[in-house]
């Protein structure tokens, strides 16, 4: 279980739909509401995710927060994360990254920012014309989607993994394929 860096509790697990036919499982702090977003999983993420991880809670907006000066250290690799401002990613966007894992961990409300200087970069990229309008249509059947993040990119659901070829099933076979077009060199055929 991953341990929020900022308030030492354990995250809770969510599932966001990424680009056509996958899910990103992020970690999410119940308590600050902060997300730990492993290396690579904060960018093909849906934009209007954002809104559903990151609703506007009053009361929460309204609670003062106090200022913490603590070292927050990467909950994966306990390596000190550093606090990076990329203009790229939008002016306003803080967030802090392992630099030894390559992880980001964003403060409530900073994953929004993101997400909404993502959106409008790409209406300005694809045209007023198309900036609403999703490229992809996606199958709605959360299941039937591909679930990536720190199992790997391309790990796929509980149970699935039966009759997948193994590393070493993988090189017989191409051992055998070699084989079998050798033989067919030599005799001609």
């Amino acid at each position: 279980m991953v341990r929020c860096p900022q308030c030492d509790v354990s995250m809770i697990s969510v599932a966001v739909r990424a680009n056509p036919g996958s899910l990103i499982e992020l970690d999410q702090c119940a308590q600050c509401g902060g997300i730990w977003c492993d290396k690579w999983e904060l960018f093909p993420i849906q934009p209007d995710e954002a809104g559903r991880l990151e609703p506007a809670d009053q009361e929460l907006l309204r609670a003062p927060l106090p200022l913490l000066r603590k070292t927050l250290h990467c909950p994966r690799c306990t390596a000190r994360l550093s606090a990076v401002k990329e203009p790229s990613l939008g002016a306003d966007v803080q967030f802090q990254r392992c630099l030894k894992c390559d992880a980001i961990w964003l403060n409530r409300g900073q994953f929004t920012r993101y997400k909404e200087h993502q959106k409008k970069v790409r209406g300005e990229k694809l045209g007023s014309q198309r900036a609403g309008k999703t490229a992809y249509s996606t199958d709605q059947d959360l299941q039937s989607w591909i679930v990536t993040g720190t199992k790997g990119m391309f790990a796929y659901p509980a149970g699935e993994e039966d009759g997948m070829q193994t590393g070493d099933d993988f090189v017989s076979s191409a051992a055998r394929a070699v084989l079998q077009t050798l033989v067919r060199m030599v005799s001609g055929t």
